[in-house]
């Protein structure tokens, strides 16, 4: 049995046994419901009956059922408690089988999140989207982890440095397993919608620049001191009403620096609930053990301190707005302010608090919504063993070799996977019929150069390569609403290829080109398609051109940098039959007239 095959039974046997154990513990819920309902009928029985013969043994009674029943109320809410747990965790293993399978039935919707400026490459490659990349991946608790991992597999132009380091945190994640569905249980169990920090941020970069006179609460305090002690005094019949006056003088004291004071608390209540969710989080993070000389601990440091953590500033943050939101409550808040100058003081706090963690906050967001990140790439790496890490060539700069490479968007029982290899070669011109594959594999290793340059395993046993800058012009669309034609769409798309080589600053691009010109006439075409292909031979660039003009095959007779490949089909009882393979040469057959001629058209 190989890798994945077993990968997948294992969480498939898994997912059983959480059901098993859920099951168990719903029958032991519904005895639990019956109990209770005994109880509550048996202590209201007998209380009423007690009750008429002696009304103390009636009370006592009374006394007894209740804390009978809210014992079993306590341990019938432990009981859904678990069963909840369970069945996000089952909803969790359930959603790992789908990715394994590329069930998207199964494969949560994306969050809806803000992309980073979308280039062609997104829709080539299919890299966001309801049927994409991204969902594939994406296991984040937040819409910021969310949208970091849209950027992570969308880096063109990759940084060594930093794929190495990536790779390294993913190897030791994927072996987590434990940790990283500790992690998205928790954030799940305590809140049902995606976590936003940015809120938090927002609110932090509002406040940062707020500031309370120091002198208002020992003014407050003497105002205070003042009023109840002369209110005293009046009861006793000591003074007069002057209390009232120094009362008076309070309010008009407090009421001029009110409206500062609660700029500071606008928003704050609302953002409790999302403060405490990461508190929580970031708790978990820093307890974890992970190994001391492993990359994710080194990662991970900026959460930990001598005294205190982050966790720790967080809780504090939670508990100063809890209270903010105590004074929410109009007689909470009248209360509160005759006794001690409680909005001045946790104004004062709250500043503070945020003036120690005002430029730590973003740090630590960012490193959580990175590490959400690593999380789906080592849970893609955990559900894919048999997919292998890459590796860059930074010695030479055009190397590009591959082996039983997929497309991991594809269903595995209907992926073909291909060999292929290159060294010091420039442009590969694949030629083919319709529907033999040409798209589909330029699409293979676009998707899997995005996989690479984030740092995770690839759909492949062997994946080599340079580093190269990704340039692709796939799915060109023309626009109605701009004026725009296919042809013209395509061009422009071209431009930009030339742009980015005149800008590349020295690094080699990657380009991968579908059906080139294919919106214009066969004479303008093939012209246009011989020059641009002789201008790119010349230039610091590598990459694929899949064209239907046979003609183009000949630019190999003339310029050493173009080699021909090609897919290919048979026909078998009126039935064509493709093997998607590439295969080296010029394509020898064509298709066209077959198809028109099978489908029954007259040719």
């Amino acid at each position: 049995m190989n890798s994945y095959q077993s990968r997948l039974n294992h969480l498939l046997n898994l997912s059983a046994k959480i059901n098993e154990r859920i099951d168990y513990l719903l029958l032991k819920s519904n005895k639990y419901s019956f109990r209770r309902l005994w109880i509550f009928l048996a202590g209201l029985i007998l209380t009423i009956i007690l009750l008429n013969f002696n009304s103390a043994a009636g009370l006592i009674a009374a006394v007894i059922s209740l804390i009978i029943f809210a014992v079993t109320v306590h341990f019938h809410n432990r009981l859904l408690q678990s069963v909840r747990k369970f069945s996000f965790f089952k909803k969790l293993q359930d959603e790992n089988i789908a990715r394994m399978k590329v069930d998207w039935s199964g494969i949560p919707e994306n969050i809806n999140i803000i992309l980073p400026e979308e280039s062609s490459t997104f829709k080539d490659l299919d890299l966001t989207g309801s049927k994409s990349l991204h969902r594939l991946l994406d296991t984040s608790v937040s819409m910021e982890g969310s949208g970091k991992l849209a950027k992570h597999i969308s880096q063109f132009s990759p940084d060594v440095k930093l794929i190495n380091r990536n790779q390294k945190i993913v190897k030791e994640l994927s072996v987590k397993k434990r940790f990283r569905d500790k992690l998205i249980l928790k954030a799940r169990l305590i809140s049902l919608k995606p976590l936003s920090g940015s809120d938090i941020l927002k609110w932090i970069k509002k406040t940062e620049h707020t500031t309370v006179p120091d002198f208002l609460i020992p003014v407050s305090f003497i105002f205070i001191f003042t009023f109840i002690t002369l209110f005293i005094l009046y009861s006793l019949g000591i003074t007069g009403n002057i209390w009232f006056a120094v009362f008076l003088m309070y309010l008009i004291f407090y009421g001029k620096y009110q409206k500062q004071v609660s700029s500071v608390f606008e928003e704050s209540a609302l953002l409790s609930d999302q403060v405490r969710k990461f508190s929580v989080l970031i708790q978990m993070i820093e307890k974890y053990k992970f190994d001391d000389n492993g990359k994710t601990s080194e990662f991970l440091e900026i959460f930990k301190a001598e005294n205190e953590g982050a966790s720790d500033e967080l809780k504090k943050l939670e508990r100063l707005i809890a209270f903010v939101r105590l004074r929410e409550n109009p007689v909470y808040r009248l209360i509160f302010n005759l006794l001690l100058p409680y909005d001045f003081i946790l104004c004062k706090k709250l500043l503070t608090l945020i003036s120690d963690i005002e430029h730590k906050l973003p740090l630590w967001l960012e490193k959580f919504y990175e590490l959400e990140c690593l999380i789906s790439l080592a849970n893609f790496t955990y559900l894919n063993p048999d997919y292998c890490f890459p590796d860059f060539e930074t010695g030479n700069e055009n190397t590009f070799e591959i082996k039983n490479c997929g497309h991991p968007l594809l269903v595995r029982n209907k992926k073909i996977c291909n060999d292929f290899a290159f060294e010091n070669s420039g442009i590969i011109l694949i030629t083919g019929s319709n529907m033999s594959g040409k798209s589909t594999f330029l699409k293979t290793i676009g998707i899997n150069h995005c996989l690479a340059n984030a740092g995770a395993p690839v759909n492949a046993d062997l994946f080599r390569s340079s580093v190269y800058n990704l340039f692709t012009c796939i799915k060109v669309n023309d626009s109605v609403s701009d004026g725009i034609s296919y042809f013209y769409a395509e061009v422009k798309r071209l431009k930009e290829l030339i742009d980015d080589l005149n800008n590349s600053k020295g690094r080699k691009i990657f380009f991968l080109i579908d059906e080139i010109f294919k919106g214009t006439n066969n004479k303008e075409r093939l012209t246009g398609s011989r020059e641009f292909i002789k201008f790119l031979s010349g230039q610091k660039c590598a990459g694929f051109i899949s064209t239907h003009d046979l003609e183009l095959v000949n630019l190999s007779q003339e310029n050493f940098n173009v080699t021909n490949f090609h897919f290919r089909e048979e026909i078998i009882n009126n039935e064509m039959i493709f093997d998607y393979k590439i295969h080296p040469g010029p394509c020898p057959t064509t298709n066209a007239l077959k198809i028109m001629k099978i489908a029954g058209l007259p040719v």
